[in-house]
């Protein structure tokens, strides 16, 4: 099981390693494949806005992206069968997670309450995990189950790793 991080993006210094001792953690809680892996990068507003035309068809900045390999494994023209894809190379990517830190710090600003940047960018892995995982939020009570995990996931961290 492993976590890729990836910073592609200028804006801010990120705590790199902090956040990937909780990201193997969270991903430990949700995946139970242990040939798997996650990539989640860092990316500044051009590029997020890019991808958010080009596979959500919405021409905005946003905060996180989450591609599914688990629900959509040819949203990248990814192969059919994982089973076979894991014995051949020994791994299967079960998906990506695109983060904005600009808008992660822009969005700290509508809080009232006290919320670091690497709080807000473990929120949003939170987030894409759950996503990627088949959480959505557009229902209402999909989204009160969704908002539910995030809170007790986010809770469990924060107590953990002091965040």
């Amino acid at each position: 099981m492993e976590v890729i991080l990836i910073d592609n993006q200028n804006d801010f210094d990120l705590n790199i390693d902090e956040i990937k001792t909780v990201c193997d953690c969270l991903f430990k809680k949700l995946e139970k494949e242990a040939r798997s892996e996650l990539n989640i990068v860092f990316i500044g507003r051009e590029e997020i806005k890019e991808l958010n035309k080009k596979y959500r068809g919405i021409e905005s900045i946003t905060d996180v992206l989450s591609f599914s390999y688990i629900d959509d494994k040819k949203i990248f023209g990814f192969v059919e069968d994982p089973d076979k894809f894991k014995d051949e190379f020994g791994f299967i990517t079960v998906g990506e997670i695109f983060i904005c830190p600009f808008v992660a710090e822009e969005n700290i600003k509508t809080y009232e309450k006290d919320w670091s940047l690497t709080k807000e960018i473990i929120f949003l892995i939170i987030h894409g995990m759950l996503h990627i995982y088949g959480y959505d939020h557009k229902k209402h009570d999909d989204r009160l189950l969704m908002e539910k995990k995030q809170e007790s996931l986010l809770s469990e961290i924060e107590e953990k790793f002091k965040i």
